[in-house]
């Protein structure tokens, strides 16, 4: 049993291998609308594009853009303008993967819809196509730029 369960750690990646708790690992700040990632230092905004944050959740059903269009986001969320769609690297790093549909965290991302969303990394073959991770099985894969998803999006600075 032992072998099978680290045999399955290891087809998952390191990220689940070493998982932090999330209690450790996010800190809610802002009135619990944004998130701190300790481990890569990102703040990420806790609802999806489209939610409210109502001080106990993420109320409403996220918006879906084309790639395009998420690109273009820009919010004045807690008073900072400097928010932009993350690299896929950066978006997997919130891949949960001792949980599924969705997989990430849902005390810390609450309501998060267990589908794609944007990174904002293109796909290196065609300049059609660009990178989402889909929160239902923490998988990423290169979709068309034309199709239509949800958006999280992530800061640098505090």
């Amino acid at each position: 049993m032992k072998v099978l369960v680290v045999g399955i750690a290891l087809l998952l990646g390191p990220a689940a291998v070493l998982a932090e708790p999330a209690e450790t690992r996010f800190e809610i700040i802002d009135d619990g609308a944004v998130v701190l990632d300790q481990q890569t230092g990102l703040h990420w905004m806790r609802c999806s594009v489209g939610q409210d944050w109502t001080g106990s959740t993420c109320a409403g059903r996220p918006d879906r853009f084309t790639w395009d269009q998420a690109k273009d986001l820009a919010s004045d969320l807690a008073g900072n303008n400097s928010w932009r769609l993350p690299t896929v690297e950066e978006l997997q790093s919130l891949v949960e993967y001792r949980v599924f549909n969705p997989a990430i965290d849902p005390e810390v991302f609450p309501n998060t819809a267990p589908s794609n969303y944007w990174s904002a990394s293109e796909a290196a073959y065609d300049v059609f196509y660009a990178w989402s991770v889909h929160f239902a099985n923490g998988f990423s894969n290169w979709r068309h730029k034309r199709q239509r998803f949800e958006a999280r999006l992530v800061r640098d600075d505090s």
